[in-house]
C-alpha cells in the first residue's frame, strides 16, 4: 500500500477513536474502516513498523487488544506533505493539508531559504502571486522581466553592473553602414530541448519584433555565413546594440507558438530552463549545456504562497513585488537595500475629453502631489516611500505652482493592475483627496496585459515602472514604446517624431521625461526602496534594477561546524 493510503487509512482510525488509547477488537476495527479483519490485520503491522501505533494483540473471539495511537495525524501530515514536495508533487501536498495555513506553514517554510538536495545547492524563495507567462514580447511585470532574463539569451545583453551593452548570442557586431549591422554568433548553442539554436530562429524573433514601435525600422535578416548574419535597417540606429539587448528581442525558437504551453513553460537557450510552472512553484534548474559559465546554483524553487500571511511574517507579502527575501528564519541574514531607478506615477489618459484640458492636468498635478497621497496612506505603506519630482530619483522636473481652482468635475476614473495591493491603498489615498473638492473617484482592476496595452476607457491610469542601469536607452525606450504610453499620449505628443528625433541625437533621456512630466501628463508620486533579504551564506548576492538578483551567479558557502 501506498504511503499516501496507509496516511489516509491511519487519519481515519484516528479521528474514529479520538485519537485515544482503547481496549478494541479487531473486527471492530475492521468496521470502522469497512474492510476485511485480514486487511485490517495488514494495516496495522505496517503502521505499527513505522512507529505510528502500538497494538498489543489478544488471541480469541471477543477478546479486546490495546491500541495506542503513537503519532499526532498533523505531525505526519506534514511529513508526507514535505516528502511529496521533495518530488515535486505540490499540488498532492497542498490537497493532503487541505490548504489550511497553520499547516502549510511550517511545511512551506522548510522548502525556504538555502538547502541542500542530494549534492544540488537549492534556494527556495518566496513569493506572493504565480506568474504564467514568461513569454518575452508580451507584456511582463518587473519580476517577469527578471526572469525571462534567466531562461532566454538575446544578440546583446546589458551588464548591469558596468552599465554596459555585452556579447550574448553574438560575440562581435559592428555597423557596416547606417542601415546594415552585422552581427557574428556563437556556436553550437543549443535550446533547453536539445536542439541548436539556428539562424532561422533569429530571423523569426526579428520578424515578430517588428509589430512593436521600437523594433519597426527592423526590415530583416540576411545570412552572410554559418555564424554570421546581416541587420538590414529602414533608418538608422545608433541605439540598436541596445535595443537587442532589450526584454522584448529576446531569442524565441521559430516554431514557439506550436510549443505547448509555451508561455508558462517556455524553451529558452538561457542558463535556467523552467522545470515546473504552476499555481504553487516556479521551480528553474541550471541547464547543464548553457553556452556560458554553467550556472553555480542548481535550482532555484519560487513558491506562491499568498495564502499564508502572517504565518509567514515576510515583507514580501506586505509590499507584493518590492521585497525578495529568501530568509523568513531567525538566522544570520545579509540585508541589501537600493533606492530604486524607477517611479510610481499617475499617467493621463489623452483619448479623455477631460484630461486633455491642460487647467485639469495642472490641477490633479497639485492637488495629488506625492506628499498629500503619502500623507493619507498608512505609515507601514508609505515608509519605504520617497516622494518622486521626476521619473528618476535624481531628475527633478516637477515645477512647484499653486494650487489653481479645482475644475468643474464631479467623477474620475482610475485603472491599475491586479494582484498588486498597494495600488488599492494609493487608489483609496487618491479618493479621499479628491473628494475633498467634491470629485468622485471610480476604479477599476485589470489584468496587466490589458492594463499594459491600454484597453480601458479612463482618466488616469497608476502603475510603477523599474529602470535598468542604462537609463540613457531604458527611459526613452519605455516613453516611447511602451503600448500604454502610445495609446495615451499619441494623440497629444508627436511620438514618431520624438522616436525619430531620440535616435538621431536630438532629444536625451532627461528633456524627453521633462517635457511629459513638465506637461502633466505623468505625474511622478513615489521612489520606493528595494530590499533584498537572504542567509549569511550565500554569495555573490547583489540586488538588480528589478529588485532580484542574478541566479547564475549565487553559491552556497557551507556552513561552519
Amino acid at each position: 500500500m501506498s504511503h499516501n493510503r496507509l496516511l489516509q487509512q491511519y487519519s481515519r482510525l484516528h479521528r474514529g477513536l479520538q485519537g485515544q488509547a482503547c481496549a478494541v477488537s479487531l473486527q471492530q476495527l475492521a468496521d470502522l474502516l469497512c474492510c476485511t479483519r485480514r486487511h485490517m490485520r495488514s494495516l496495522l503491522a505496517q503502521m505499527q513498523a513505522l512507529g505510528w501505533v502500538e497494538w498489543s494483540a489478544r488471541s480469541g473471539r471477543g477478546q479486546r487488544s490495546a491500541l495506542r495511537f503513537l503519532r499526532d495525524i498533523g505531525q505526519l501530515q506534514r511529513q508526507q506533505a514535505s516528502h511529496l514536495l521533495e518530488q515535486g508533487k505540490v499540488e498532492q501536498a497542498v490537497a493532503l493539508l487541505g490548504d489550511d495555513p497553520q499547516q502549510l506553514a511550517p511545511v512551506l517554510l522548510s522548502r525556504l531559504g538555502r538547502r541542500w538536495s542530494e549534492d544540488r545547492q537549492v534556494l527556495g524563495v518566496p513569493y506572493y502571486r504565480p506568474m504564467p507567462n514568461l513569454h518575452p514580447g508580451t507584456p511582463l511585470r518587473r519580476s517577469e522581466r527578471h526572469l525571462v532574463s534567466q531562461i532566454f539569451n538575446g544578440l546583446t545583453r546589458l551588464n548591469e553592473e558596468k552599465g554596459e551593452i555585452e556579447g550574448d548570442l553574438a560575440h562581435h557586431w559592428e555597423p557596416y553602414s547606417d542601415l546594415e549591422w552585422h552581427f557574428h554568433l556563437r556556436p553550437r548553442v543549443r535550446w533547453h530541448d536539445g536542439r541548436e539554436l539556428r539562424q532561422d530562429d533569429i530571423a523569426a524573433s526579428v520578424a515578430r519584433l517588428r509589430a512593436l514601435p521600437l523594433f519597426a525600422h527592423l526590415r530583416g535578416v540576411r545570412r552572410l555565413s554559418p555564424q554570421s548574419i546581416a541587420l538590414e535597417l529602414s533608418e538608422p540606429d545608433p541605439w540598436l546594440p541596445w535595443l537587442l539587448a532589450d526584454p522584448a528581442a529576446l531569442i524565441l525558437p521559430a516554431d514557439h507558438a506550436a510549443l505547448p504551453d509555451f508561455a508558462s513553460r517556455p524553451v529558452g537557450t538561457g542558463p535556467y530552463r523552467v522545470a515546473v510552472n504552476d499555481a504553487h512553484r516556479l521551480s528553474l534548474q541550471a541547464f547543464d549545456d548553457y553556452f556560458g559559465f554553467r550556472a553555480l546554483l542548481d535550482q532555484v524553487d519560487i513558491w506562491m504562497m499568498p495564502q499564508l500571511g502572517d504565518q509567514l511574517s515576510l515583507k514580501v507579502q506586505e509590499t507584493c513585488d518590492l521585497t525578495v527575501e529568501i530568509n523568513p528564519l531567525p538566522v544570520e541574514e545579509q540585508t541589501e537595500m537600493a533606492l530604486e531607478t524607477g517611479v510610481y506615477y499617475l499617467l493621463c489618459d489623452g483619448r479623455s475629453p477631460a484630461m486633455r484640458d491642460d487647467a485639469v492636468r495642472r490641477w490633479l498635478a497639485q492637488a495629488l502631489s506625492p506628499l498629500a497621497i503619502m500623507q493619507q496612506t498608512p505609515p507601514s505603506t508609505r515608509q519605504y516611500w520617497v516622494a518622486a519630482s521626476g521619473l528618476l530619483p535624481r531628475w527633478h522636473h516637477v515645477q512647484p505652482a499653486p494650487i489653481p481652482p479645482a475644475p468643474p468635475l464631479t467623477r474620475l476614473r482610475l485603472a491599475y493592475y491586479e494582484q498588486h495591493p498597494e495600488y488599492r491603498q494609493i487608489a483609496d489615498a487618491i479618493a479621499r483627496g479628491l473628494a475633498e473638492h467634491g470629485i468622485a473617484l471610480e476604479c477599476t482592476v485589470h489584468r496587466y496585459s490589458d492594463w499594459e496595452l491600454g484597453l480601458a476607457e479612463t482618466d488616469l491610469w497608476l502603475g510603477t515602472v523599474n529602470f535598468s542601469s542604462g537609463t540613457d536607452y531604458a527611459v526613452p525606450a519605455w516613453l516611447l514604446g511602451t503600448p500604454l504610453l502610445r495609446r495615451c499620449l499619441e494623440p497629444m505628443l508627436p511620438l514618431t517624431d520624438s522616436l525619430r528625433g531620440w535616435r538621431g541625437g536630438e532629444h536625451s533621456a532627461a528633456s524627453l521625461s521633462a517635457q511629459t512630466v513638465r506637461q502633466h501628463w505623468i505625474l511622478p508620486l513615489f521612489h520606493n526602496w528595494l530590499r533584498l533579504k537572504g542567509p549569511g551564506q550565500i554569495e555573490d548576492f547583489r540586488l538588480n534594477s528589478m529588485g532580484w538578483f542574478d541566479f547564475k551567479s549565487v553559491w552556497l558557502r557551507p556552513e561552519e561546524d
